[in-house]
């Protein structure tokens, strides 16, 4: 648990030193699908490229927005709150879908691993477009 915790922040502390790049975005994928392929802690690979997902969204913002405008800022904070309420519908949906198509049971470790990968793919194209910005 504490390499891990080392191994996230060193990623996190390099993507932040360095730019970011789709390049950055694909490592991450890689180095998750290598975790599932290990067939240990499937659903801890998930929340893990989850938790990723999020901070490398976070950071991708933060450096969009250094390079703007006061009124450029003031526009990407709007569009990026009308994202996040779309995220939020995305999620209930993926939640609401997973939950229906009965082939996990709700709570489940596989359920949970297929609701946060989808829901870190909807994050990672969101990364990738204000990466594409910067």
């Amino acid at each position: 648990m504490i390499q891990k915790s080392i191994a996230v922040f060193i990623l996190l502390f390099s993507f932040h030193c360095s730019a970011q790049t789709i390049e950055t975005v694909n490592k991450i994928k890689s180095s998750y699908q290598h975790c599932l392929d290990s067939g240990n802690g499937m659903k801890n690979c998930s929340i893990e490229y989850y938790n990723q997902s999020d901070s490398l969204l976070n950071l991708s913002y933060r450096n969009l927005k250094l390079k703007l405008s006061s009124k450029e800022q003031s526009k990407l904070k709007k569009e990026q709150l009308d994202w996040l309420k779309k995220r939020d519908q995305y999620f209930e949906k993926v939640y609401a879908d997973t939950k229906k198509e009965g082939h996990f049971t709700e709570g489940s470790s596989d359920f949970d691993m297929v609701v946060f990968d989808e829901k870190a793919n909807y994050v990672f194209a969101r990364v990738k477009e204000l990466i594409k910005r910067i």
